[in-house]
């Protein structure tokens, strides 16, 4: 690989710890086990590893989907208010696989006290709720979009591989 697609694919990485920094909510796409699909959003927690967190009501339908199918697809994207272009902005999609997690394990209480930091006190309110819980959503694999032409695949542990996707970019019309 040229010095010049390694150095693009550094700065995508460094574009997307940038993204997973200042975003403090994602997008959360579930279905239910008769595949009806729901959009929601949560705040969420990423952890050293590069796992998500998310604390949900189980009253929301997306609780029941992560519990049923243990699968969900999360989006952290860039805001509105500070993207330069509307119909490019910079954003990550990836494939999840979703865990309930034990309450009060250790694990539980790593990711809830991340959150608390993340998101204040709210957090500490409604770590008391029992009709929460905590779900680790672990990536698989996803796409990166940095702005136009510009779409990357990301996979591995924490999304550290970082790879060109496809070839050839956008065609227009003639």
């Amino acid at each position: 690989m040229d010095t010049e697609n390694r150095d693009e694919l550094e700065w995508a990485k460094r574009e997307l710890a940038a993204l997973r920094e200042s975003v403090r909510s994602c997008v959360l796409a579930t279905a239910s086990s008769s595949g009806q699909p729901l959009s929601s959003y949560a705040p969420v927690f990423i952890d050293e590893a590069g796992d998500f967190f998310v604390y949900v009501s189980a009253m929301a339908k997306h609780y029941a989907h992560l519990k049923k199918t243990g699968k969900a697809s999360l989006s952290l994207i860039e805001d509105e208010s500070v993207a330069l272009e509307l119909f490019a902005r910079k954003r990550v999609t990836v494939d999840c696989e979703a865990e309930l997690m034990k309450r009060d394990s250790a694990p539980w209480i790593a990711a809830m006290a991340g959150l608390e930091a993340r998101h204040g006190a709210t957090v500490g309110y409604l770590k008391g709720l029992l009709d929460f819980d905590l779900f680790r959503l672990r990536p698989s694999e996803g796409r990166l979009v940095l702005g136009f032409g510009k779409a990357y695949r990301v996979s591995g542990p924490g999304l550290a591989e970082v790879a060109f996707l496809g070839a050839g970019g956008h065609r227009s019309a003639k």
